[in-house]
């Protein structure tokens, strides 16, 4: 595999910074705020900054399975998949899909480090309304990693779906 050295360091701190942020982010929060204490409320009630702590994954799924299946699915095929995300980073040439694949890759780094020094889980915080849109009235607690994991997947997919054939490098 042909690796462009600057593509590589480029991608390697942009990595680093965005979990910097997130893990920044979430020692404010565990610093400064009590586990169940709203800190913020934006915009009435609509956007609030709360600890929660998630020891599942998405909307705290499997968060009551016993620890051995937890760390399986939780930390390591997790761990398998971003090694094959890192190496996807380093083969895509088109930018938007590296960038969506680095915004994948930081998300899962950024919550895996939380699983595995946070014995307590997840540290979310980001808490926004949600008006009863599929049954929601809020929409399930986040933190920064959860964002560029969606941010991302989403960019890839409109990628995907719009630029891929279009041209190899914007």
């Amino acid at each position: 595999m042909n690796i462009d050295r600057n593509r590589l360091i480029g991608s390697v701190i942009f990595i680093f910074i965005l979990v910097f942020i997130d893990q920044w982010s979430k020692y404010l929060v565990v610093k400064y705020i009590s586990i169940g204490t709203e800190y913020l409320s934006f915009f009435g009630d609509f956007f609030k900054i709360i600890h929660v702590r998630n020891t599942g994954i998405l909307f705290s799924i499997g968060a009551n399975i016993n620890s051995s299946l937890k760390n399986l699915f939780f930390l390591v095929i997790p761990i398998i998949i971003l090694v094959f995300v890192f190496c996807f980073i380093l083969k895509e040439t088109n930018k938007i899909a590296r960038i969506a694949l680095i915004l994948i890759l930081s998300g899962g780094i950024g919550n895996i480090i939380d699983r595995l020094f946070r014995p307590l889980g997840v540290v979310d915080f980001l808490d926004v309304k949600f008006f009863g849109i599929f049954g929601l009235q809020r929409w399930p607690t986040f933190n920064f990693a959860d964002s560029y994991v969606v941010i991302g997947i989403t960019l890839f997919i409109i990628y995907d779906l719009f630029a891929k054939n279009k041209s190899t490098d914007l």
